[in-house]
């Protein structure tokens, strides 16, 4: 497909990036050469230099030729205006990002009129992600299938854990809820391995895996397997960014305590006449002395959300190591990533990972014509897709046909079948019917429809 991007930054680039390496014909549009000339050295996509939102330059992209452009410069209002000029130039399908809070919460007014067929918002999917974690405190990563009729959370197995040396098979047996553990990361010789298990996969310390099931099979899951995690009440954000606003507003919303601390004034003042419920206190996050003054030792869950990815590590990990609270770090840069996981941080946001999911999961869908694709994340560091998929055909070989006998190709595994708003975790003779939306993890990528996973 034709793509055209506007828009160069964080968002922008990691997306170029995702859309070229499943096989798009990318054109970048940015006003600044320097940011321009890295992506040229590094991806193989096509360059304008210039103003987006004007005519002229979105005919050199050729946006009156794309499938899709994608608008995701700094400036809201610049994005919904190169949106709406691509449509009128006739593009096929537009995509805007939105971030300020007042225009995204009445975006639905006017997106018809803007031509809009998608918006996205980093800062409020991030803040979702944190949401969900936050409430699932057992979880380093909580993704949602079907409105939430299902759960896949990624949990760390401790050393002194039930689960170790048990097969899966095992866990299934004895501990007798509907789940089913779908991906395994684990560290072997230094280098990080991920498997999609089987029944006879056995467990270890230290190994992150990936559980489906629905959210109350999940917490029962917890609790029959040894794992007590206190419900989070106090939380302690450090960052009063767009993020940080969106989280208070959702954990105030469900009677947590929030605490949001600010090095400027005036968002603090901004920060406190939108959120009465939250306590805003103006200072340096960093300062150890008063993060131990505002009641660290004693709070539930610690956010770190600066805009700095390495003030970010360093105050989580000061917290992770002078409190008991669920620490969670905003990281944007990859290299960190696994660093912070080696420095002991289990739970790590990165919102251009997050949009560039969200947006793959939407051009997938235009691929195959029929939207089959409903969601789709990536997990265990990019190396395991999770794609939930809308039966709408009658696929030979997969309906009707016990899931013993369908023929999947490797690394595959149906981990949860979603039938009329009931989730069932299925075993070898459950059965794939017309309606279904099936849940998919797969080591493979590139998959835009149900087909693709027959062998």
């Amino acid at each position: 497909m034709k793509i055209v991007i506007i828009g160069n930054g964080k968002v922008g680039n990691n997306l170029a990036s995702q859309l070229v390496g499943e096989g798009h014909d990318v054109t970048v549009v940015d006003k600044n050469p320097d940011t321009l000339k890295r992506i040229q050295d590094s991806q193989d996509v096509m360059c304008i230099e210039g103003n987006g939102a004007t005519i002229g330059v979105q005919k050199e992209a050729g946006a009156n030729k794309a499938g899709l452009l994608i608008a995701t410069t700094p400036n809201d209002e610049t994005n919904m205006l190169c949106c709406l000029i691509a449509k009128k130039l006739g593009a096929g399908r537009t995509i805007s990002r939105v971030r300020n809070p007042e225009y995204y919460s009445q975006i639905e007014l006017i997106r018809d009129d803007l031509g809009l067929s998608m918006v996205i918002n980093p800062e409020r999917m991030t803040a979702d992600e944190i949401y969900r974690v936050l409430v699932f405190s057992a979880a380093s990563k909580v993704e949602v299938f079907s409105k939430g009729s299902v759960e896949l959370i990624e949990y760390k197995i401790p050393e002194n854990s039930r689960l170790v040396g048990m097969s899966l098979s095992d866990i299934y047996t004895n501990i007798k809820i509907k789940c089913l553990i779908c991906a395994v990361q684990r560290n072997v010789d230094g280098e990080l391995q991920v498997y999609i298990p089987t029944g006879n996969f056995v467990l270890q310390a230290g190994d992150r895996v990936n559980i489906a099931s629905s959210h109350k099979y999940l917490e029962k899951f917890f609790r029959n397997s040894g794992v007590f995690s206190n419900k989070i009440r106090t939380v302690m954000i450090v960052g009063g960014g767009k993020i940080a606003f969106y989280l208070a507003e959702q954990l105030s919303a469900i009677g947590m305590s929030v605490k949001i601390i600010e090095n400027r004034l005036e968002r603090c003042h901004e920060l406190a006449e939108k959120l009465d419920k939250v306590t805003i206190i103006h200072g340096d996050g960093t300062d150890q002395e008063l993060l131990r003054m505002e009641g660290l030792r004693d709070a539930d869950a610690f956010v770190s959300l600066t805009g700095i990815d390495e003030v970010n590590i360093i105050t989580a990990l000061y917290a992770k190591k002078n409190s008991q609270a669920k620490v969670i770090a905003k990281i944007n840069r990859e290299s960190y990533i696994d660093l912070t996981t080696q420095l002991g941080l289990d739970s790590i946001i990165s919102p251009k990972y997050l949009t560039a999911t969200g947006t793959l999961s939407y051009v997938r869908s235009l691929q195959t014509g029929n939207n089959d694709i409903e969601a789709l994340y990536h997990l265990v560091g990019d190396k395991v897709e999770a794609i939930e998929f809308k039966v709408k055909d009658n696929v030979i070989g997969l309906l009707g046909v016990p899931l013993k006998d369908v023929k999947l190709k490797n690394d595959i595994l149906i981990c949860a079948i979603i039938r009329k708003k009931n989730v069932i975790i299925p075993g070898g003779k459950d059965c794939i019917e017309l309606g279904d939306s099936i849940v998919v993890v797969t080591k493979d990528y590139h998959f835009s429809s149900v087909e693709d996973i027959l062998d």
